[in-house]
């Protein structure tokens, strides 16, 4: 798998300010949200169709947080752990356990892989998945933009210095 560089709307920082779509985020609460984070999904689906999603998500640290295949866990530092889900990893199954802390720039790569060989209310055939996740903690911010449409995507790059957590099994 190569990491390319993501054209992305779904929100940036830039000189210690972020940037937020208004339209994704409708006028955020941030007196109820102390954590914002951007999402960018650069896979590829069947067929070679490219898929992009981008979003971002308000969250509050006194409580756990699910993140696809992740819970963010505030400690005396944000804590990352693996929350299994047969149905967005597969097998072979693993346990749920702490992945990392969270520190301000140094990103965390996490790959894990699995496979599906039914859903539980039909038969279909067996799928492979290999992911790649970038956490990447940007930093504390006092300062936040609402952008209107149109504005133009911003290209955002794979960090080169970061963490790898390598959870790829034999599928045999």
């Amino acid at each position: 798998m190569t990491w390319k560089p993501i054209p992305s709307k779904s929100g940036f920082v830039q000189e210690n300010e972020l940037y937020l779509p208004e339209q994704i985020l409708q006028l955020p609460d941030f007196a109820h949200c102390d954590v914002v984070i951007l999402e960018d999904d650069n896979s590829i689906q069947s067929h070679n169709f490219s898929r992009t999603k981008e979003s971002n998500y308000c969250f509050r640290t006194t409580r756990p947080n699910q993140l696809d295949i992740f819970e963010l866990k505030m400690m005396d530092e944000p804590e990352l752990h693996l929350k299994y889900d047969y149905f967005e990893v597969g097998t072979p199954e693993r346990e749920n356990f702490k992945l990392c802390t969270i520190k301000e720039h140094q990103p965390v790569e996490i790959k894990i892989n699995g496979k599906t060989d039914f859903s539980l209310s039909s038969r279909r055939a067996r799928v492979f998945k290999e992911q790649h996740y970038i956490i990447h903690y940007l930093g504390d911010f006092n300062q936040c933009t609402m952008l209107k449409e149109p504005f133009e995507p911003v290209v955002k790059t794979v960090p080169d210095d970061r963490k790898i957590i390598d959870l790829i099994k034999p599928l045999w």
